[in-house]
């Protein structure tokens, strides 16, 4: 009757636990740390979902903020008004993303949705452009069909792209050796200069 028990207790314990993973992998309040992508959904990006970053400067103004805009078009259409219909994840290399508005938050330095951002499958943030240094940016989008669990037929994409450094270093500090053959440039120069002399 013992051992009974427990395959019960075990059995109620296993049920709750895969009930728990299955809320968790729909992440409707947003989530971070997505650089494989957004694989509980499907196991690779899928050509039908199209996910843009728009508002990215291909040269930044240092401590200028942004307003950058992740779209997605294409997937499945969502079950009924009112349902989620997508989700996000942005990542800026360097700079500081934060929130425009209730539909989006920030998330270990990453921009994503929240739950009232999740009815759509469009979402602005702002980013704080650093000193300096090439920025990446990868955003990646969900469209799913809002039937409240994740499944093969909520796809996704992403989209990727690069706002230049304003202040780039020299092409002597860039080069190695460059000081060095200018020196040594110099110094052939003087010495003919020296020999004219003579």
């Amino acid at each position: 009757m013992l051992s009974g028990r427990r395959i019960l207790v075990v059995g109620m314990m296993l049920t709750m636990l895969l009930a728990g993973m299955s809320a968790v992998q729909a992440r409707p309040e947003g989530i971070s740390g997505v650089s494989g992508g957004c694989n509980c959904h499907s196991a690779s990006a899928d050509a039908s979902v199209s996910v843009e970053l728009s508002g990215v400067p291909s040269e930044y103004v240092a401590g200028q903020e942004y307003n950058l805009t992740v779209t997605i078009t294409g997937g499945p259409t969502a079950a009924a008004s009112g349902n989620a219909q997508g989700g996000f994840n942005l990542v800026a290399s360097a700079g500081t993303l934060s929130s425009a508005g209730t539909d989006t938050q920030i998330m270990s330095g990453e921009a994503t949705h929240t739950g009232d951002g999740n009815e759509q499958r469009s979402w602005t943030v702002t980013w704080t452009a650093p000193a300096s240094s090439d920025v990446t940016f990868t955003a990646m989008g969900n469209s799913v069909d809002g039937d409240g669990s994740a499944g093969s037929t909520d796809l996704w994409n992403q989209d990727d792209a690069t706002s230049a450094d304003p202040n780039p270093k020299m092409a002597a500090e860039e080069t190695p050796g460059f000081s060095a053959v200018l020196g040594f440039a110099a110094f052939i120069g003087a010495g003919i200069a020296l020999r004219r002399r003579q």
